[in-house]
């Protein structure tokens, strides 16, 4: 009974973890889809699956992780094979303490001391200058980050032909990255993405050290509180900026046989943005437009290998 009971509690656990993983995955990926149909304008006029939300949600972490985490992969391997090393060290530390256990509670009580002594030492108003501190960091954070995240959003509607009039310096420069031909603009926009990326840790890493330096305080949830609602506001920002500056815009080109007067005048590359049971969406690149075309007005497709939209 206790075994029945242990794998009851263990796949109710593990059912919980996975209904939170998918949500995870659900909301990331749909502020993803979201913000690329912003840009490419297709925004209220393309409809989308829960499939595909989840997995854009996915592909967003895989790619945070093989990316831009991929550099710290390298000191954990060799921090894991350092401490695999230690371990022989370790385990005679652990057997001398063993046969000694005074000698472990005096190192504990010592160590107990000496924390107790520095926390006297670090009175309440130093920690209110460390937060000081730590207020004019996020400040001149907010003032210098807040920014390139409004100017990537700010780019909208990639896929027609009129330009967008009064657009300011930043999104203009990150229009022309998307739309340009040049296959190294790519890194530009991915080292976009990186220095949001770093400003996002940079807040992460001041709310921790907000949360462990108000420990002795009545106030430390509220303290804490502004904090981390800007932590909240970058992270669902992140996903957006992935969706405009990092997830390809890449779909199949396509020839197509048929008798709609819409498809008539197409002379160039034509690209198939989606398909449903009703219609196909495709974009004709020369003429930068978006053609919505009823399947009943389509004898034939013929697909070959996807491309970016823009880039050669």
């Amino acid at each position: 009974m206790d075994l029945i009971k242990g794998i009851a509690l263990f796949l109710g656990w593990l059912s919980g973890s996975l209904a939170g993983i998918a949500a995870i995955l659900y909301s990331f990926g749909y502020l993803v889809a979201r913000a690329q149909l912003n840009l490419l304008g297709l925004q209220g006029l393309v409809a989308q699956d829960p499939e595909h939300f989840l997995q854009e949600g996915a592909k967003f972490f895989v790619v945070l992780a093989a990316d831009y985490l991929g550099p710290v992969f390298p000191w954990l391997y060799f921090a894991g094979w350092l401490l695999l090393a230690a371990l022989p060290l370790l385990a005679l530390i652990g057997w001398i303490l063993a046969r000694r256990p005074e000698a472990l509670l005096r190192l504990r009580d010592r160590l107990a001391t000496s924390g107790a002594r520095l926390a006297e030492q670090l009175p309440w108003s130093w920690r209110k200058l460390a937060f000081a501190v730590l207020v004019l960091v996020l400040l001149l954070r907010l003032t210098t980050h807040l920014n390139p995240f409004v100017d990537v959003l700010a780019v909208a509607d990639i896929l027609y032909a009129a330009p967008v009039s009064g657009e300011s310096r930043g999104p203009a420069e990150i229009r022309q990255w998307l739309t340009s031909t040049d296959r190294a603009d790519l890194v530009l926009l991915k080292g976009r993405f990186g220095e949001l990326l770093r400003g996002a840790a940079e807040v992460a890493l001041v709310v921790v050290a907000v949360w462990y330096l108000g420990a002795a305080s009545p106030w430390r949830l509220w303290l804490a509180l502004p904090f981390t609602v800007v932590l909240v506001v970058y992270t669902l920002l992140l996903p957006m900026a992935y969706g405009v500056l990092v997830r390809p815009n890449e779909y199949p080109l396509v020839a197509v046989s048929s008798d709609s007067p819409l498809l008539a005048g197409v002379r160039g590359e034509l690209f198939l943005l989606r398909k449903t049971g009703d219609e196909f969406v495709f974009w004709d690149k020369a003429a930068r437009r978006v053609l919505w075309v009823p399947t009943a007005q389509v004898s034939g497709v013929s697909a070959r290998a996807s491309r970016l939209l823009f880039k050669e």
